[in-house]
């Protein structure tokens, strides 16, 4: 049987993480998608499992899914002054089994709820290009709080989902850092 066991990555982890997160973004990537995962080097994702919380679901020694959480201090223009959620990939051939809802579950609860505390989490996803990704995160109960249109012609959205609404206060979600830089080039 089996044996799935939730884990921080790391360094060792890289080579594993690039392959996983190449073969899931590799679609998204084809219809023009043009995220920092869709292009991810082993360096790129070294340093992403060095500077960040990079969460691994792990079955007979394969990393299967991983979702890696930045925190607002890791940066001196965060996206928002929430958690962030990105790089969230599961292997192609094991899409469809709840897999990927294991690993957000897990992170949501064991993580941010009980153990960071955090109120809400942001994440950014297309609105345009692939857009069934927005309407999935709406169900999940996740808003959008802002947009931005890409360059390449795809709508990026970022959402937030409030974990304990009691503490949650919208002001902490800011504006992301590349809003401020539009209304810089505007202003000149």
């Amino acid at each position: 049987m089996s044996k799935d066991i939730f884990r921080i990555a790391t360094e060792e982890d890289a080579t594993a993480f690039l392959e996983l997160l190449s073969g899931a973004f590799k679609p998204l990537g084809e219809m023009g998608i043009d995220w920092p995962s869709t292009n991810a080097t082993l360096e790129m994702v070294t340093d992403n499992i060095k500077k960040s919380t990079a969460v691994v679901l792990e079955r007979d020694g394969r990393l299967i899914s991983t979702i890696t959480i930045r925190f607002p201090w890791e940066s001196t223009n965060p996206v928002s002054g929430y958690p962030f959620v990105w790089w969230f990939a599961t292997a192609p051939e094991l899409a469809g089994q709840g897999i990927g809802n294991r690993l957000l579950e897990y992170v949501e609860k064991t993580l941010l709820i009980e153990t960071f505390k955090a109120p809400a989490y942001t994440l950014g996803t297309s609105g345009r290009k692939h857009p069934w990704l927005l309407e999935m995160y709406e169900r999940k109960g996740y808003k959008g709080y802002f947009e931005h249109e890409n360059d390449n012609g795809d709508l990026g959205v970022l959402m937030y989902k409030v974990l304990i609404p009691e503490r949650f206060d919208a002001n902490i979600l800011g504006t992301p850092p590349f809003e401020n830089k539009e209304a810089e080039k505007t202003s000149k």
